[in-house]
């Protein structure tokens, strides 16, 4: 039986509850100032949760519930407004020095006085076009506060940048969970496209994916999600039972998960023909020109950056070495999900991804970086892909891999 990751020497230890306390005590009064922003309000209720719900620790809300952040007078206040049955919980976070309990009265009196005493130029709430984790005040719960407020309800404005910027950046214990998750991620991607592992002509597509996720299960992770391809482009597919041949380029995109925290790695990997002791000049191209625009997107990658400039850093590159664009972003963040809140690192198309990839890079903010190659040699009668991916946190003093990057084509 393998034993619980905590219970393995030497490995991080992730404490939620610290990671959630942390967050709210110590960086969203940091944001709050940063942005200059003088209140943040969520307000919701059962059927239709805000998905911020979580974050403070709160697994279920019934009757109508505000959670008002806001400094005053040099304090951090942390106001709860919820229904009596509901205060419990709340209190039980240990985030709110003030948890207030209506009855038959309803929230709006209490709502409106706490807002009055705090006086903010402007309440940032949970409404956006863009980013869908900022976006969980309903139509209804908007059209209360227009109710409740009186003249403060002129002050409402999206809280987007401000709940990017508190998910985004990961705490010191959280980028420990994520090293280990690329750690096991590298290592069982490496055990996997070797001549041990691989049989060229046997070996099967699913079989390798079965494979990798049972051996990440032994090392004490999860599977976060599984990709492996040969022959055309599949994009974002599960393993088939193709089987894997000589002279197939065979690309990975796999990730494991530490304590819920998701790694997002790609490899390259040639299968040589029976006769062949190197790659034809073609794949090696391929690999040459994705390996130098992955090196030029992370470098982009630097705190007051935009993720648009991360893009174009390694979109022209491609573009540079004769490829045409690809159709997606070249990156997005990573954490608690594959595709974590953050900075989206794509082109500007803002009728597909809105303004996310203009919002700037900041210190502590982890990436997936994959600019891919889509191409059809004509060596070949179908279209591949060529990309390598790679895990990387922003610090003060610009970009860190995690992990060993893939620096040469890998042949099996």
């Amino acid at each position: 039986m393998t034993p619980a990751p905590e219970a393995r020497p030497g490995r991080p230890v992730v404490d939620h509850q610290a990671i959630r306390r942390d967050r709210i005590l110590k960086l969203l009064p940091r944001i709050l100032r940063e942005q200059s922003t003088d209140a943040w309000l969520t307000f919701t209720r059962e059927n239709t949760p805000d998905p911020i719900l979580a974050v403070f620790g709160i697994e279920h809300i019934v009757a109508r519930g505000a959670f008002l952040f806001a400094h005053q007078s040099g304090a951090f206040r942390r106001i709860a407004i919820a229904a009596s049955y509901d205060v419990e919980p709340i209190q039980k976070t240990g985030l709110f020095d003030e948890v207030v309990a209506y009855k038959s009265e309803g929230a709006k009196p209490h709502l409106k006085k706490a807002i009055d005493a705090l006086a903010p130029r402007a309440i940032a709430v949970n409404m956006s076009r863009d980013v869908t984790i900022a976006d969980g005040l309903t139509c209804g719960l908007r059209g209360y506060l227009d109710e409740s407020l009186g003249d403060h309800a002129a002050r409402l404005v999206p809280s987007e940048k401000v709940v990017v910027s508190l998910l985004a950046r990961k705490l010191p214990m959280e980028i420990a969970a994520l090293e280990e998750a690329v750690r096991v991620t590298q290592k069982v991607i490496g055990a996997a496209l070797t001549p041990e592992r691989i049989r060229p002509g046997v070996t099967t597509e699913r079989a390798l994916g079965d494979w990798m996720a049972a051996t990440a299960r032994e090392m004490g992770c999860a599977l976060a999600f599984e990709c492996v391809v040969v022959g055309p482009v599949r994009g974002h597919s599960e393993p088939t039972d193709r089987i894997i041949q000589g002279g197939d380029v065979l690309r990975i995109d796999w990730g494991a998960s530490y304590e819920g925290y998701c790694a997002d790695i790609q490899r390259m990997a040639y299968v040589l023909k029976p006769g062949e002791t190197k790659a034809p000049a073609w794949v090696e191209k391929l690999f040459a020109a994705t390996l130098r625009a992955n090196g030029k997107a992370i470098a982009a990658l630097v705190p007051g950056n935009t993720g648009h400039d991360v893009d174009t850093a390694g979109r022209s590159s491609l573009v540079a070495d004769g490829y045409e664009e690809y159709p997606h972003g070249t990156g997005h963040a990573i954490g608690l999900k594959v595709h974590d809140v953050g900075p989206l690192l794509g082109p500007d198309w803002r009728e597909r991804d809105g303004d996310q990839v203009f919002f700037r890079i900041e210190p502590d903010q982890v990436f997936a970086v994959e600019p891919l190659i889509y191409a059809k040699p004509p060596e070949i009668d179908y279209e591949i892909n060529s990309s390598l991916e790679e895990n990387v946190v922003v610090t003060e003093s610009g970009p860190r891999v995690l992990g060993t990057p893939q620096t040469t084509l890998l042949l099996i």
